[in-house]
């Protein structure tokens, strides 16, 4: 497991993510995600949908790894998209992120 997947880990245990579609979109509303992420084998329209609220709303949005990762990152089943709600652990998984490449 990468870096990345530790960091979420990390959040979700420390009790800092949003996980899930409705979780994420209700986060969002309340101005608390710093940093969404989507799984590249989310469909298209979710995918789409939801960068264009992360534009709207002045959230990063990246697309990365896949649903059964993420989940696993998680100790969750496979899912789509995350809400980091902590703006230090946000930053170092952006950092992180971009050193892979994605």
């Amino acid at each position: 497991m990468n870096e990345v997947y530790n960091l979420l880990g990390l959040a979700c245990r420390a009790g800092k993510v949003a996980w899930g579609y409705q979780a994420v979109m209700a986060a969002i509303k309340r101005r608390k995600v710093f940093l969404l992420l989507l799984a590249v084998d989310s469909s298209p329209r979710l995918k789409d949908k939801l960068l264009a609220t992360c534009r709207e709303s002045g959230i990063e949005g990246i697309v990365y790894g896949d649903k059964v990762a993420i989940g696993a990152a998680l100790g969750k089943p496979p899912c789509a998209v995350v809400g980091v709600t902590d703006a230090n652990l946000a930053r170092l998984i952006r950092q992180h992120v971009r050193e892979v490449g994605a």
